[in-house]
């Protein structure tokens, strides 16, 4: 296979290592490689899988449903193959950004997480959080990651030439789309929402004559960077001299412009479209597009959506693909409609970075762990189970690459349990039957998208653990207010602000960031 040679070669040439990448283990149920639940101890080669074990996995999201039905099937074949079982606990949209650092210190016994760049990777990464995967590790217990991994996700995923992550084996385009009620549209003459115009009019449409519901119910941890990130990446990519890239970890408030040789970072406070922006979500906020109370609320704005009390909800397509297919089942008089919100600017090719799974690094089990996710990966068998449920209960086949939502689906949406971190593109079915307009967005996004410059950068916080501390207490009190437009007095609170950055050391925060991103450039030249 061409990934297998182009993975086999990077590590030879990176690492030194001898032996290569050759695990024949194939990526369907029929071809599996790894040993059977008896096969150390007896002779046999292998790792060592005559103990039982149960892992412990987290996930974040709400736990569905028939979660317990699905993983019990899970189990079995789990079981049967390296004679381990899961046990998986979830972390609410709500409470992930508070739990998620806290488990790794709780003294609690553990092994598996979801990770992302967006979600902790390389702050755990860089504190020892995660064990490390090496080439031989990969070799032994996930020989059938080691056969279909692409090796730039394997590249992408390194903290300090280490990798610390199984990312995703999945190519992600990336959009915000606005869904919306379509019994409302034609009751109050809204004929699109494809531009922000037609977004404000249908709200305005719903604060003058639903008062009994929200117009777009956002939620203060889950939802607030969507309705802002949407209106600052719409004005970023309308400028004539170069967008701005927001350098991760977005809690640290940084950001460059991507056509920047020099690469000179800056507070996305001094951003010439930050003003613009703020004054839209304040504009929105003022006309009550949105709660008075979305600072404190814990449902995001999907669930509000779902549960009748929204209008309007935001959300990436992967997200809204799985939503549709439930609502249609559950509220076919909504007549639910999907429009792309990007108003031109151009879809992401996310990293395989933005989803992926992680090991404890104080796992019991760690080889054990690793062997699960080579199983939640590459069999066919685990990977379905996980990914859409239980075939002929909550889905059914269409064809190679298709499916249908069968009506228990709403007990375990496609796609929507946090299995993000084992998608393999070679076992992906889309919802047959699903967003009508799917396509046509899809096709429209893929002539314009694109990665950003700095999509795999990574910052090395080692040097500067007081100043990330202080700027992310900052970030999640008082920028949060702006993000969400609570402001009476926006420039004066955007000075108030520019203050404490000062006050709790943005400066030398910024001169790391200025040097890694420099360093950043050199190594990965356009």
């Amino acid at each position: 296979m061409k990934k297998t040679a182009k993975l086999l070669a990077l590590v030879l040439a990176l690492v030194l290592v001898v032996s290569a990448f050759t695990g024949c283990g194939g990526t369907t149920a029929s071809s599996s490689t790894a040993p059977a639940s008896g096969a150390s101890g007896s002779g046999t080669s292998g790792p060592d899988i005559s103990e039982e074990v149960t892992l412990t996995m987290y996930l974040i999201g709400d736990r569905p449903v028939d979660n317990d039905k699905v993983f019990e099937k899970i189990n079995e074949r789990l079981k049967e193959e390296i004679n381990a079982t899961i046990d998986v606990k979830y972390m609410s949209w709500s409470e992930y950004e508070q739990k998620y650092p806290l488990i790794f210190a709780s003294g609690e016994d553990w092994d598996m997480i979801f990770t992302a760049d967006w979600c902790f990777y390389n702050a755990q990464a860089s504190k020892q959080g995660f064990w490390e995967i090496t080439p031989e590790a990969l070799e032994t217990y996930a020989p059938m990651t080691a056969e279909s991994m692409y090796p730039e996700a394997w590249e992408q995923a390194k903290v300090d030439g280490k990798v610390y992550m199984l990312p995703m084996n999945y190519q992600e385009l990336t959009a915000y789309v606005w869904m919306a009620r379509g019994d409302l549209m034609d009751k109050y003459g809204i004929e699109s929402l494809d531009t922000f115009e037609g977004a404000e009019q249908y709200m305005q449409a719903i604060v003058d004559n639903e008062p009994s519901m929200i117009p777009l119910d956002v939620g203060s941890d889950y939802d607030r960077q969507f309705v802002f990130d949407l209106l600052w990446n719409v004005k970023s990519y309308a400028r004539d001299d170069g967008n701005y890239a927001v350098l991760p970890p977005v809690n640290l408030i940084t950001c460059v412009q991507e056509n920047d040789p020099e690469a000179n970072v800056m507070s996305t406070l001094d951003a010439d479209i930050f003003m613009d922006t703020l004054n839209t979500v304040k504009d929105w906020r003022d006309r009550g597009f949105w709660s008075r109370n979305a600072v404190v609320n814990t449902q995001n704005n999907t669930e509000s959506f779902q549960a009748g009390k929204s209008a309007l909800a935001v959300m990436n397509i992967n997200t809204a693909k799985s939503l549709y297919a439930t609502l249609q089942a559950e509220h076919p008089e909504w007549d639910v409609r999907v429009f792309d919100a990007m108003n031109g600017a151009p879809a992401t090719i996310q990293s395989y970075l933005a989803n992926g799974m992680s090991i404890f690094s104080k796992s019991k089990n760690p080889e054990r762990a690793l062997m699960a996710l080579d199983y939640l990966r590459n069999d066919e068998i685990c990977h379905n189970l996980f990914c859409y449920g239980i075939e002929g209960v909550h889905w059914e086949a269409v064809g190679d690459h298709g499916l249908k939502s069968l009506p228990d689906s709403s007990n375990y949406a496609y796609d929507s349990n946090c299995n993000w971190g084992v998608r393999n593109d070679q076992f992906w079915r889309t919802v047959e039957g699903g967003i009508p307009n799917s396509e046509e967005l899809t096709e429209n996004w893929k002539e314009t998208a694109r990665s950003g410059r700095y999509i795999t950068f990574v910052f090395d916080d080692s040097e500067v653990k007081n100043e990330v501390a202080a700027i992310s207490e900052i970030y999640n009190s008082d920028y949060k207010l702006l993000q969400l437009g609570f402001t009476d007095d926006p420039a004066g609170d955007v000075e108030k602000l520019k203050a404490k950055l000062d006050a709790a050391g943005v400066d030398v925060l910024q001169e790391a960031f200025h040097t890694q991103a420099q360093a950043f450039l050199e190594s990965h030249p356009e």
